[in-house]
C-alpha cells in the first residue's frame, strides 16, 4: 500500500470513526464494543486494501454495518449455548431418563415414517435387520452408493427430529 492510501485511510478513519462508531453502539447497545468492531474493520481495510478505489467510505460503512451483524448472530448463538448450558437436568433422575428415552423414540420414530417409502425402507434394513450397504446395493438392486445417500437422509432426518425435539 502506497503512503497516500495509508494517509487517506488514517483520514477516513479520522472522519468517518467517530459516526460509525456511534451507529454500531446504538446497534450492539456497548460503546466498547463498537469502538473495537470499528477498529477492526479499518484495520482489515487498511491490512487488504491495495489500492483506495471507488467510494472508500462507503465501503467502510457497509464493513463495519456487516461487522456489527455478524457481532449479533455470534451473540445470539452464545446466547442460546448458555441458556441450554444452564438448563437443570436432574442428575441420575431414572423417572426424567425414561421419559427423555420415550420422547426421543418418539421423535425418531415419527421421522422414520414421514420418510419416502424406499428411503425408509433401506434405513430399516440397515438399522433393524443389520444389513452393510453392501447386502442391501445387492438385495435392491442398487449401488452401495445409492443406499450411502438414502441412509445419509435417513440419519439426517431423525437427527434433525432429535433436535426439534431437544428444542421444545
Amino acid at each position: 500500500m502506497s503512503a497516500t492510501d495509508s494517509d487517506k485511510i488514517s483520514r477516513l478513519y479520522r472522519d468517518e470513526g467517530p459516526r460509525l462508531e456511534q451507529q454500531i453502539a446504538r446497534r450492539i447497545g456497548n460503546a466498547s464494543i463498537a469502538r473495537d468492531l470499528v477498529h477492526d474493520v479499518f484495520l482489515r481495510f487498511w491490512e487488504r486494501a491495495t489500492e483506495l478505489r471507488g467510494n472508500p467510505a462507503a465501503l467502510i460503512a457497509r464493513s463495519a454495518h456487516n461487522r456489527a451483524i455478524d457481532h449479533l448472530r455470534s451473540e445470539s448463538t452464545r446466547s442460546k449455548h448458555d441458556a441450554r448450558a444452564a438448563m437443570p437436568v436432574p442428575p441420575g433422575d431414572p423417572a426424567f431418563d425414561r421419559l427423555a428415552a420415550r420422547q426421543s423414540g418418539e421423535a425418531v420414530r415419527r421421522a422414520i415414517e414421514s420418510l419416502p417409502e424406499t428411503t425408509r425402507r433401506l434405513f430399516l434394513m440397515n438399522r433393524v435387520q443389520g444389513m452393510s450397504f453392501q447386502q442391501i446395493a445387492a438385495a435392491c438392486g442398487m449401488s452401495e452408493r445409492n443406499v450411502a445417500k438414502h441412509m445419509a437422509k435417513a440419519v439426517a432426518r431423525c437427527a434433525e427430529a432429535l433436535e426439534e425435539q431437544r428444542n421444545q
